[in-house]
């Protein structure tokens, strides 16, 4: 009969530890499957964290802001003054980019510049064009490489990197609006005396801003941790038809992205 109540107590015994270690498996289990869910969480998180612009012309909360801009736009068009810059900007390009705005009509070519602006060839191009159909300018892309075109902020995003800088001068609105107001809105007396050469002096480069001497990069603002050696193949938007004032950003082959690392404002 003892031997009995033993053999049952060190049964009870055996089958309460093996218990135990079954639940501490499964806590190990349920606490790795947390900490994936939790690293996954954090990547998405980090990932989000990149704020991304959104044109102007295209974010809904500026519609009423930007509505008698658009207008005056559309009259300015309509005025025939942008197809005179156009017909002279569509003549200095090639058979294949004239081809392209032979056939997109609704787009009026403002001005241009060449370069390797996506690192992979000497023959992409930065287009500025007003879009008749939605009343606004554009920012277009076209990437040699792959024969493709792309618009600014909407197929290609734009990171603003310049918002944590102190560059001591703000303006309102995306690099396409800015663009209007500046050169084409507020300009509109200058834009109408000889329509065909107002942007001779051309407001788009694909340039090493080191070496360029509309830059003065001591000067000028840069974002934080940004380089200041890798500065070739910079694509760069004034934004003042009077002041050497320029946005600049450079390509980010692994994300396809832009990022505005550099700026300057100031009277030369």
């Amino acid at each position: 009969m003892k031997n009995k109540i033993v053999f049952v107590f060190f049964t009870l015994l055996a089958f309460s530890c093996n218990s135990k270690q079954e639940e501490n498996k499964t806590n190990t289990v349920n606490n790795s499957k947390k900490e994936i869910v939790n690293d996954t969480t954090l990547t998405t998180k980090t990932a989000d964290a990149v704020h991304y612009q959104t044109s102007v012309f295209d974010d809904p909360k500026f519609a009423d802001r930007i509505k008698a801009d658009k207008e005056k736009l559309k009259k300015l068009s309509e005025e025939q003054l942008f197809s005179a810059m156009s017909s002279k900007s569509i003549a200095k390009l090639n058979e294949k980019q004239q081809l392209f705005f032979n056939t997109n009509s609704n787009y009026e070519l403002l001005c241009f510049a060449k370069g390797n602006l996506f690192q992979e060839s000497n023959n992409d191009y930065v287009f500025i064009v007003y879009d008749k159909e939605n009343i606004k300018t554009k920012i277009l892309l076209y990437n040699d490489k792959t024969s493709q075109y792309a618009e600014l902020f909407k197929d290609i995003k734009v990171e603003n990197r310049l918002e944590n800088a102190d560059c001591g001068s703000y303006s309102f609105g995306t690099l396409d609006y800015q663009f209007a107001i500046e050169h084409l809105i507020m300009n509109e007396d200058a834009l109408k005396i000889t329509p065909q050469y107002y942007l001779e002096d051309v407001p788009v480069k694909i340039t090493d801003i080191s070496k360029d001497d509309n830059f003065v990069l001591k000067e000028g603002c840069f974002a934080k941790n940004a380089s200041r050696k890798s500065l070739a193949n910079t694509l760069c938007i004034s934004t003042s038809p009077v002041y050497s004032n320029w946005e600049c950003l450079q390509y980010n082959k692994t994300n396809n992205t832009f990022f505005i690392f550099y700026s300057q404002a100031f009277a030369d």
